[in-house]
């Protein structure tokens, strides 16, 4: 292998490991802030022109790949401890008299880049409602990115798939260029004090989702224009009642920082990314997630005589759930109970009420 090779390889598996931008000032395309303008052009450009080598389970993307069984595996043990309840009449007035019925899980993946985890999930979903065997027990799922190139090389991926076209072709599968950003704000009831003269246009409702997915996010998240916390938080907005928010990220702590900057970092052929890409001081701690995950407050909302209402803010009732992820060379990742401080961690919060 040419260096030339070496270095663009470098480079991808960078990307599919999800961390930090090379550049300090640059914004990763999956973050979030409260504006449009937090999605950095640059970055888009940058991971977009990668993109095309995602697809090679043998290539750069190898460790991305063997991480969705992981992620299955993490979803399914937050489901066994609680599942999202059946809608109540608030939930049923603002949706589809269809979607109301259909059983199964309504997913959400944010961030979903050229697709890999989405379409892993999307071929769990059933052809018809009349089983649900699975362990993730998905009947629908959204996929954003805010690249229009990542979702249109992972649309074009999927329907080479003779299942996932089906499920596209029935809607029972999306790909949708936007943000989390956007989508909260569409979501998001007007205070409007008279009632529309006609009905709005179908929209994602507030607490729309049984599961929504943030894998490697939260560690590139820029500070300077947002927080993980506010991140936290508009995901939290898109849950329903019972159901998870559930991603993976990496701890601030001196293990991370040997494996994840210096090691990772390190000359070929030890390091697998190019140096710089690490930015230490944007990881998450273990204990820092939680007590965001336990002091998230909302407002209310509701629909009274067909106008929308905002009851005062209180703190969301929350259940937390986490456990370290390892990957060792030749097996794979695997769930370690116990290793969340020595880098990867997974997980989930579920939105009791």
């Amino acid at each position: 292998m040419t260096p030339d090779l070496r270095a663009a390889a470098a480079r991808n598996l960078s990307l599919l490991l999800r961390h930090a931008p090379r550049r300090t000032t640059a914004q990763f395309f999956r973050h979030h802030s409260t504006t449009q303008s937090s999605v950095s052009s640059d970055e888009l450009t940058h991971f977009a022109s990668l993109a095309s080598s995602w697809w090679d389970p043998l290539g750069p993307s190898r460790i991305l790949h063997l991480m969705n069984p992981l992620r299955h595996e993490f979803i399914a043990s937050c489901l066994s401890e609680g599942k999202p309840g059946v809608p109540d009449s608030a939930e049923k007035n603002g949706r589809q008299e269809e979607e109301v019925e259909k059983p199964g899980l309504r997913y959400l993946d944010i961030g979903c880049g050229g697709g890999i985890f989405a379409e892993s999930l999307a071929r769990t979903i059933p052809l018809s409602y009349s089983t649900f065997s699975t362990q993730t027990n998905a009947s629908s799922l959204l996929a954003i990115d805010p690249s229009p190139v990542m979702i249109e090389i992972a649309l074009s991926h999927a329907r080479k798939d003779p299942t996932l076209h089906s499920h596209l072709q029935s809607g029972k599968f999306k790909y949708k260029t936007t943000t989390l950003e956007s989508l909260v704000s569409r979501s998001t009831p007007s205070s409007s004090s008279t009632m529309p003269s006609a009905p709005p246009p179908p929209t994602t409702n507030p607490s729309d989702f049984d599961i929504v997915t943030i894998f490697e996010v939260l560690e590139h998240v820029d500070p300077s224009t947002s927080s993980p916390r506010q991140f936290i938080e508009n995901c939290l907005r898109l849950v329903r009642p019972g159901g998870w928010l559930i991603g993976s990220t990496i701890a601030r702590t001196w293990p991370s920082f040997i494996v994840n900057q210096l090691l990772a970092e390190a000359p070929w052929p030890i390091g697998v990314v190019p140096r710089g890409t690490h930015e230490w001081s944007k990881f998450v701690n273990v204990d820092e997630l939680r007590t965001w995950s336990r002091s998230v407050r909302v407002e209310e909302e509701g629909l009274e005589s067909g106008v929308s209402t905002r009851g005062p803010p209180r703190y969301l009732d929350t259940k937390w759930k986490c456990v370290g992820a390892v990957y060792l060379p030749g097996i794979g990742w695997k769930l370690v109970p116990g290793s969340e401080e020595w880098g990867n961690y997974f997980w989930g919060i579920q939105k009791l009420r």
